[in-house]
């Protein structure tokens, strides 16, 4: 792989003209060897070394061509680092760039206005907890000719005091939160089941932030995207469950609530909705869906158009598991009409779960044209939403090519995905999946035999069965239709029975 390649080939179209006029920002040539360079791997891709030369140094001079690359290396890595430094919103660079200005202001003796920025960058690193900054910031005030500013030193004092006993507990959270993650790495490696609201009771106790947890809802949520994180490789949404409930309800959120509390908050009630979601607690689901949705009110713009994707899309599930397809269907129609901010991962969701919604609606024609309007590559695709994504992309179209009699296309992609022999080596998890397969595929060349009595003898030792509490709720999903084909039944009937547990 050419590494100048990969690095032009993550540019748009915007940023390929913008760093065409970067390169000549520091003096304009007509004849630049390194823009040549740029636009020929741009146009052309990949090419030999000999190729390349060839067209740019008639005399074969190798030499000059290696410098050339270097001196596009460099102008890339500087385009690449003022852009992210321009675009750098986090409120850490805000605070730092305040800071930068009151330095700045203060060297020059223009105090009044150089305090005020201090002030400013005070107070957007306490609404985003950055208090070892605050720390900073409350020592650079000290230095101030406060006397003539009219500033009393005792209230910087206190206020410096209590950052800094902040910033000691911020550091203590971040080092709980790295032996967490050992022990949850520790038993994912070694397979071991643990008591996962053990170790991390434990932990705090140890670091003395038990107190700490109940009152800063940041803190909660880091501490259960962690444990989701661990949870969610294995799909052990069913352990999840209980000690997320218990953080989240032991929370205490004060009617002073700062706005970043508002926000986590709400970041926290979508993950109690997604996880009891994945558990097939749909009404409890609700119940917080509608918690978030009051709660959305309350936050800012710019995290109220992060969340209404994950609102939108986890209220259509739950709206299709519930009974109501014909809803869920208009509501993920309703939602691309709206032109809702999507990144790549949401938009390839939505449309899959739009298609299944669709296939389980009997209207394959049209779920096929859903799958088919993904102008991606599967390559592309699992580098965005995953390989699981994939591999239920995959599922669903020999699904609907089944349903539409195109049985030759369907067994085609089966072999398909059977022939990926490293896709089920080099992962122990897809085993069963593999297993799965392998039945679909005796369906599709004999849809008779989904009624024999070996068939169903065949599924029913295939597998090590786990209570459907605990089923991944994706897996029913794909394991409905197989089941409808032997019990002869619909299809969106068999998938809302087997979920069926309130």
């Amino acid at each position: 792989m050419d590494a100048l390649v990969d690095i032009i080939n993550t540019l748009s179209k915007p940023e390929v003209s913008e760093f065409a006029s970067f390169i000549n920002r520091q003096k304009q040539k007509t004849n630049r060897k390194d823009l040549d360079l740029f636009w020929l791997l741009y146009k052309e891709g990949e090419l030999s070394s000999e190729d390349a030369v060839s067209r740019l140094y008639p005399d074969g001079n190798q030499v000059a061509y290696h410098a050339l690359r270097k001196k596009l290396m460099k102008h890339l890595t500087d385009f690449i680092y003022f852009k992210q430094l321009r675009n750098d919103y986090t409120a850490e660079a805000q605070v730092s760039a305040q800071v930068a200005m009151a330095r700045y202001l203060k060297e020059f003796d223009i105090v009044h206005l150089a305090w005020k920025k201090l002030k400013k960058a005070e107070q957007l690193a306490v609404n985003n907890e950055q208090y070892a900054l605050a720390n900073q910031i409350c020592r650079l005030q000290l230095e101030m000719p406060l006397d003539k500013l009219n500033e009393r030193i005792d209230v910087v004092l206190s206020k410096k005091k209590r950052y800094l006993r902040l910033a000691i507990e911020d550091d203590k959270i971040d080092t709980a939160y790295k032996v967490i993650q050992h022990h949850l790495q520790k038993s994912k490696v070694q397979g071991e089941i643990v008591d996962l609201q053990h170790i991390i009771e434990q932990t705090l106790e140890e670091f003395e932030l038990t107190q700490a947890i109940s009152n800063r809802p940041s803190v909660v949520y880091r501490l259960m995207s962690i444990v989701r994180s661990a949870a969610k490789s294995r799909k052990a949404y069913y352990e999840f469950e209980p000690v997320l409930l218990h953080f989240y309800r032991n929370m205490e959120v004060l009617p002073s609530a700062s706005a970043n509390d508002i926000v986590y908050v709400a970041r926290l009630q979508y993950m109690v909705a997604h996880t009891l979601f994945r558990n097939k607690k749909f009404s409890l689901s609700l119940d917080y869906i509608y918690l978030l949705r009051e709660q959305m009110r309350k936050v800012a713009r710019s995290e109220y158009t992060r969340l209404l994707p994950r609102f939108t899309q986890l209220y259509c599930a739950l709206r299709f598991f519930t009974g109501h397809i014909n809803e869920a269907i208009r509501m993920v129609d309703a939602a691309f009409m709206q032109k809702l901010r999507l990144k790549p991962e949401e938009v390839l969701n939505l449309k899959l779960n739009k298609a299944i919604y669709h296939f389980y609606n009997t209207e394959y024609k049209v779920a096929l044209q859903e799958l088919m309007s993904i102008e991606h590559s599967n390559a592309w695709c699992s580098k965005i939403a995953g390989v699981e994504w994939v591999i239920k992309k995959e599922f669903l179209e020999i699904y609907i090519q089944f349903e539409l009699g195109k049985f030759d296309i369907a067994a085609n992609k089966i072999r398909g995905l059977l022939r990926q022999k490293e896709l089920f080596e080099k992962r122990p998890q897809m085993e069963r999946v593999k297993v799965f397969l392998q039945l679909v595929n005796q369906i599709v060349d004999d849809p008779a035999v989904a009624e024999t009595s070996e068939f169903y003898q065949a599924v029913e030792t295939a597998f090590d069965w786990i209570p459907i509490e605990q089923e991944d709720l994706h897996a029913s999903v794909y394991y409905a239709w197989l089941k409808s084909k032997f019990v002869g039944e619909q299809a969106y009937k068999v998938l809302l029975d087997l979920i069926l547990i309130e």
